[in-house]
């Protein structure tokens, strides 16, 4: 993919022909009749980004080696708004090369930190060079940022695993329309979690309308988020909030009430992760009651790990609630 990429970058290939340095130069070469022959290098320049737009990363990039008409019109913007990096030692630098080039273009960014064995060292570095990229360029609108398969993390060495959390927190500070975060499963401290929200929250409170926290900081600090005064600001401040995924023992009275008065009439889908190794912090029948009644097209559903649910006769791993049914599996 590396050498595919090289070879794909408009900044050494539009030079060898000043006919294609322009898209109305393209445009005027594409205006002859489409069918004036099986010439598939004449197509206009709308009608190919409508085709490539189907296309996925890997096709593009073959795609862009056809003709120098093929190779304008896939260096477009347009093309390419979501980068799905699946970072690991053995293809990261062209997808790191891709970021450096294209990063600017972005509006959704997946991170899949897939690790190899004992190498998740090297998955950590390439994820803080993702990362500084997107900083470099100076990208402030994101809509989308997941990053996922994180646990590996906390394996890391310490000096890398903070790098990446600064780096983190920078650029979600930076973003003013993000819509959609992902977070789930990085097992970070109590303290760098709770930091990387209140990052994300600072510009973006209007526009997140996703959240996947569930896992966000270790199991055992669980409880501790539920009564700190941060969790409780980022909370308040979620004013159009329709889907959160987050542990059970996050949650509290006043989280709910949080809730009830600052995503009213919002929240949809509320998914609950629990465990019977972490102690659940019980929470009164009001204050459910306050979010329902806030909030009466939610959804909420509670994933169990290993649990008997006591008012099944069977252990239930998922238990969806609504107002008119109990749904399990």
């Amino acid at each position: 993919m590396g050498a595919e990429w090289s070879k794909f970058n408009p900044s050494k290939r539009f030079k060898r022909d000043e006919d294609y340095t322009t898209l109305d130069a393209a445009n005027k070469r594409t205006q002859h009749c489409l069918f004036t022959g099986i010439d598939w290098s004449r197509l206009p320049y709308l009608v190919l980004v409508q085709v490539f737009q189907h296309l996925d990363n890997p096709d593009r990039y073959h795609a862009a080696l056809t003709c120098k008409s093929w190779l304008l019109t896939l260096s477009s913007p347009v093309l390419w708004r979501t980068g799905h990096f699946k970072l690991n030692t053995k293809c990261s630098q062209s997808l790191i090369s891709f970021a450096e080039t294209m990063g600017k273009s972005l509006l959704h960014i997946r991170a899949d930190i897939t690790s190899l064995k004992d190498e998740d060292i090297g998955s950590t570095r390439f994820l803080s060079r993702l990362l500084q990229v997107i900083l470099d360029v100076n990208n402030k609108k994101l809509v989308t940022l997941s990053l996922t398969n994180t646990k590996m993390l906390r394996s890391s060495h310490a000096y890398p695993r903070l790098r990446v959390v600064e780096q983190l927190e920078t650029l979600l500070e930076n973003q003013h329309q993000l819509q959609v975060l992902d977070l789930s499963n990085a097992a970070l401290k109590l303290y760098e979690g709770l930091d990387l929200l209140l990052a994300a929250t600072l510009n973006s409170y209007a526009t997140l309308h996703t959240l996947h926290i569930n896992g966000l900081v270790k199991m055992s600090f669980s409880a501790d988020v539920a009564n700190d005064g941060k969790f409780h600001l980022v909370v308040s401040c979620l004013t159009n909030l329709s889907v959160l995924q987050l542990d059970y023992p996050c949650l509290s009275n006043t989280v709910l009430y949080l809730l009830a008065a600052t995503a009213s009439n919002t929240l949809r889908l509320m998914s609950l992760y629990a465990s019977i190794y972490i102690p659940q912090t019980y929470i009164t029948p009001p204050a459910w009651q306050s979010l329902t009644s806030a909030c009466p097209k939610l959804k909420v559903e509670f994933f169990i790990g290993v649990a008997v649910i006591m008012f099944f006769n069977e252990p239930s791993r998922k238990v969806s609630l609504s107002s008119n049914e109990i749904n399990r599996e």
